[in-house]
């Protein structure tokens, strides 16, 4: 009997000191998308990539400058350094050219509301930086 009992409790250690399987994000459902096959297509994704660039650099921003605790800002700075890397993967793979200086607020949103399906909010506040 004692040994059942100890077998039990040794897998059930194991089956409990396993990580959890890691969920996906948005962002690396981004990598296995299939590339653009219009040239409209391309032009939109690509701006959605440049947005959402900035919205990652924004938000590690504002984490950094607000955080109490540095763990939390460290955290968002990991997360957003990683969804950036693979923005940028994505850029290249279907060969979006990067913007040439910085773009004014009005040509951002322009292109924003122009190229993706965001609303004009989620537009403006991906544009203000």
């Amino acid at each position: 009997m004692k040994r059942i009992t100890l077998a039990f409790i040794a897998v059930a250690m194991t089956a409990c000191s396993s990580p959890p399987p890691r969920i996906p994000t948005e962002y690396d459902v981004v990598l296995t998308r299939p590339k653009p096959t219009t040239p409209e297509a391309q032009r939109q994704e690509c701006s959605w990539i440049e947005t959402s660039l900035e919205r990652q650099k924004s938000l590690a921003n504002y984490v950094t400058a607000t955080s109490t605790y540095p763990a939390v800002a460290l955290a968002y700075q990991d997360t957003t350094q990683r969804n950036m890397a693979v923005l940028n993967s994505r850029s290249q793979a279907i060969s979006c050219q990067v913007a040439a200086g910085a773009q004014s607020f009005d040509q951002c949103f322009a292109r924003c509301t122009q190229y993706t399906s965001r609303s004009k909010e989620q537009c403006f506040d991906a544009c203000n930086r």
